[in-house]
């Protein structure tokens, strides 16, 4: 953490050498604009030049701790503000404006220029988020029952995990000396008291001086038991037979808590140091930034990137901030993406335009980092979540038909633009009919929830997974050919053959067969779909359980 810290420091800094390196143009733009104004007083353009210059000056000085250069801005820009709706500036009120403008800002020159002992290259803009490949988190299994505990671990190492076993549970306590796990899954009771499982994890917190979460599991759904477990401040309360899709989906919000999910935020400012200021700080708390400095190119930005929030400044120089709401807003698509002011605006009256333009929230410059982070992926969660009501199958959690078909049209799109490759793949469960017959339909639920979480698992965070319809599903592989989305659906297959699923006290097995295709087929998306829809026929013509090329 300190290492993360030290490095999101180091380019903040960098940002603040070059926004200092840069203010002798800043000052240069600002007396040009002035002397344009005072060569035609009543000209508008001249007028909202100098605004735009002030008001990005107020706002990025503060941002970069430059404090009184950014409120004496403010207190010139609030001056020059009546002007902009009068048919001209009073000749004597001019002349002294004009007069303090440009005293200021020489003496100022002249402070920062001591400032100023030695250079910062700007550093680059890379917005793409690389994936880092994450160890395997790790499980204790704490419980007495080996063949109960070799069944669970089995399962459980399907789905990524790392998995101690610790059967006597005097030896919790040491294991988690030795290497603090990230979870601990724990029986209620032992051989030492009913309760045995709970008083060793408080006694471990109280000696470790540090919370592990933990989950319990029990023969017993009684009100006792659960009222327990939560006094002991378990995360989770689980009776047995285990559902061990159930307890992974547990153990996966578990480790996801406190972490930013890579929310996609697009910031369109004309102003690119103090953008890139905020983007840093954005993207080391875990988000995916676009940094745009030309309004008309915003709606383009966003059906490559999709953003799940938009941050505006409100003063630009091709549109207005609110001008540029009004017109995403005109979009169905992008009706209900939340939008965010970040500005030196403080007239109340010009945040409110703002809102009624279709913004949610108008942030002041400048702000501290750990507000601007809890607001805006406070916001982007809401809206993400909002979106998975109307786009997410609701029992597997994955896209649903409408979503899925969707995103394939864009992702081809994509491709198609930048010449990258695309695979589509169709799977379908095996004999899934007789499963609901054999077993119930709650049973066969479990089984496409088990898939679905095995997908979401072993599949690259950019891929994008469906639940097309029943028992079947669609992946797109961005960037992949069909031969290697092939083989990662194999691995899939072998490891999805494995895994046992349980209805009462039976154990059974499925499996699943599959067809890839990909744009040399076609570059048509409802083709596409159905191109490797009868490649996974094929798969199952050959006699299930395997994967198909178109």
């Amino acid at each position: 953490m300190t290492e993360k810290n030290d490095s999101l420091q180091e380019k903040l800094r960098a940002l603040e050498a070059v926004f200092l390196q840069k203010l002798p143009s800043k000052f240069d733009e600002i007396i040009e604009a002035l002397n344009a104004l005072l060569s035609a007083p009543s000209n508008k353009e001249a007028l909202s030049v100098l605004h735009r210059h002030l008001h990005t000056m107020a706002g990025s000085a503060g941002t970069f701790g430059f404090v009184e250069l950014g409120e004496q801005a403010r207190v010139f820009e609030s001056k020059l503000k009546p002007w902009l709706v009068s048919d001209c500036p009073p000749e004597n009120e001019l002349k002294t404006f004009a007069d303090e403008l440009r005293d200021y800002f020489t003496s100022t020159r002249g402070r920062l220029a001591k400032m100023a002992t030695h250079e910062a290259e700007e550093p680059e803009d890379d917005h793409e988020v690389k994936e880092v490949n994450h160890p395997s988190s790790l499980i204790y299994l704490v419980d007495e029952d080996n063949t109960q505990q070799q069944a669970i671990t089995t399962q459980l190492e399907h789905f990524g995990y790392e998995v101690t076993r610790i059967p006597q549970l005097k030896d919790l306590a040491v294991a988690v000396a030795k290497r603090r796990p990230d979870v601990i899954v724990i029986e209620l009771s032992f051989p030492e008291g009913k309760i045995a499982g709970v008083d060793e994890i408080k006694k471990i917190e109280q000696l470790q001086r540090l919370r592990i979460p933990t989950i319990f599991v029990s023969k017993s759904s009684s009100f006792e038991s659960r009222l327990l477990a939560v006094r002991a401040k378990g995360d989770g309360y689980f009776t047995k037979p285990l559902d061990v899709v159930a307890l992974t989906e547990r153990i996966d919000n578990i480790l996801q808590r406190g972490e930013y999910k890579g929310y996609r935020i697009l910031i369109v400012d004309d102003d690119t140091v103090t953008s890139k200021f905020y983007g840093a700080i954005l993207r080391d708390a875990g988000m995916n930034v676009r940094l745009l400095s030309d309004p008309s190119q915003v709606l383009s930005v966003m059906t490559d990137f999709r953003p799940e929030l938009l941050l505006l400044d409100v003063y630009m120089p091709i549109c207005s901030g609110v001008e540029l709401s009004h017109l995403i807003r005109q979009d169905n698509s992008y009706v209900d993406v939340p939008i965010v002011f970040l500005s030196s605006e403080a007239d109340l009256s010009k945040q409110l335009d703002a809102v009624r333009a279709g913004a949610d929230d108008f942030i002041t410059k400048p702000v501290s980092p750990e507000y601007l982070i809890s607001s805006l992926s406070t916001r982007a969660e809401r809206y993400r979540s909002l979106r998975a009501l109307i786009m997410r199958d609701g029992l597997t959690g994955l896209y649903n038909h409408t979503a899925i078909k969707e995103q394939l049209s864009s992702e081809m799109l994509q491709a198609g633009r930048n010449g990258a490759h695309l695979a589509l793949a169709m799977i379908d469960l095996d004999n899934f009919k007789q499963i609901n017959d054999n077993y119930g339909h709650a049973t066969g639920d479990q089984v496409l929830r088990t898939l679905a979480r095995l997908l979401r698992q072993r599949l690259r965070r950019s891929d994008i997974v469906g639940r097309y319809g029943g028992e079947e599903f669609a992946i797109i592989f961005p960037d992949t050919t069909a031969t290697t989305a092939r083989r990662v659906l194999d691995q899939v297959r072998i490891a999805f053959a494995k895994i046992r699923q349980h209805s009462d006290e039976v154990e059974f097995s499925v499996t699943f067969s599959g067809g890839v295709a990909d744009l040399e087929a076609t570059t048509d998306a409802d083709e596409l779909f159905e191109v490797a829809d009868a490649a996974m026929y094929v798969s199952k013509q050959s006699g299930r359980n395997r994967i198909t090329l178109a």
